[in-house]
């Protein structure tokens, strides 16, 4: 009887061994936004770095009190289409660079032709790794922020705290519940979700006449956000014939994976991408809004002139004169980073 028993409570002790193992390891992971495959994700460079960087808070309170906790990215090689508009760069530059200074923000400026994918895909797929990067520069930062070269901030006593990143900036920009345009405009027959904790939301972009635009989207630091990256440029979506390729990738993405849709937040389109009055794609910039984006724009016969207006409809306010400086002797940092310099070989 005591040989036939044992095995029958031994095999009860290793199923209780087990349980109480799982649930250790369900209950007390560090982050809640973490995944629970997070520790199965690739170790890329950037979550080795990672590693040795300190934890970095998730709450979104009081996020403007945080000096380097966002961090703003313009990558670009050349005008990007913007033909016909002088000091472009250097224009961009001022208007960034006085946003950030003023809100205690960072600003990292990419050479985005130096970011090249191992089998030379095309340069707008380089935006990913450039994002990877910025993580990794700025190990501090709980939010990256891109930015196309093409966009102009009009808002300039607006932070980003105040506006979309604080719960009650979401619960004011979110789009809930509503309709996701195709790709090109047209129906997509998918929805925002109905319900988002906030404090689960680790991607945010605006949802608009055309579906969502990666031209403007904020990201925050997250083991969810190492993994989207590294989906992001899976080679079978680099090699889909898409007509907006990386755009398309992300709105797949969003579409298929619910993982996805569960961490991201869809603005209305003014939040984020409010486009210029003569773009009849989308929602357009009023006064108060954050930012105008001229997408599309460079290969339109206005765009100078309307670039030029909205420029001069920005709200006023004063460059700071070190700025002033670097523009004037040509030190400003545009186009000064280069993939990989500057940090420490891994």
């Amino acid at each position: 009887m005591l040989n036939e028993g044992f095995p029958a409570r031994f095999r009860l002790a290793c199923i209780i061994v087990v349980a109480l193992f799982g649930y250790i390891l369900f209950f007390h992971r560090e982050s809640l936004n973490q995944p629970l495959w997070g520790s199965e994700l690739p170790n890329s460079a950037t979550q080795r770095v990672r590693e040795k960087c300190k934890p970095y808070s998730s709450s979104t309170e009081n996020l403007q009190q945080k000096d380097g906790s966002v961090v703003m990215v313009t990558a670009s090689a050349g005008t990007a289409g913007m033909q016909g508009i002088p000091d472009l760069k250097e224009m961009v530059y001022e208007n960034r660079m006085t946003y950030a200074n003023k809100w205690g923000y960072e600003h990292m400026w990419a050479n985005i032709t130096s970011y090249s994918l191992p089998n030379g895909e095309p340069v707008y797929w380089n935006k990913i790794p450039v994002l990877q990067e910025a993580f990794v520069r700025y190990p501090e930062a709980e939010w990256i922020w891109w930015l196309d070269l093409d966009i102009i901030i009009m808002n300039m006593s607006l932070s980003l705290g105040d506006h979309v990143l604080s719960p009650e900036g979401m619960a004011r920009n979110a789009a809930v519940d509503e309709t996701i345009k195709a790709p090109g405009g047209g129906p997509s027959g998918w929805r925002t979700p109905k319900t988002l904790d906030y404090d689960e939301v680790n991607f945010m972009i605006a949802s608009g006449n055309w579906g969502m635009n990666v031209g403007n989207f904020l990201m925050r630091r997250s083991e969810w956000s190492d993994w989207l990256l590294d989906l992001w440029i899976e080679p079978l979506y680099i090699n889909q014939n898409w007509i907006f390729p990386e755009n398309d990738g992300w709105t797949h993405m969003y579409r298929h994976h619910p993982i996805v849709r569960n961490h991201t937040l869809c603005t209305h389109q003014r939040a984020l991408n409010a486009y210029p009055e003569f773009n009849p794609n989308g929602a357009h910039w009023q006064p108060g809004d954050h930012s105008v984006h001229f997408a599309g724009c460079g290969t339109h016969k206005r765009c100078p002139g309307e670039w030029n207006k909205y420029w001069n409809l920005r709200e006023n306010y004063t460059v700071p004169d070190f700025l002033k400086q670097k523009l004037k002797n040509g030190t400003a940092e545009i186009e000064n980073i280069q993939r990989g310099v500057g940090l420490p070989e891994l």
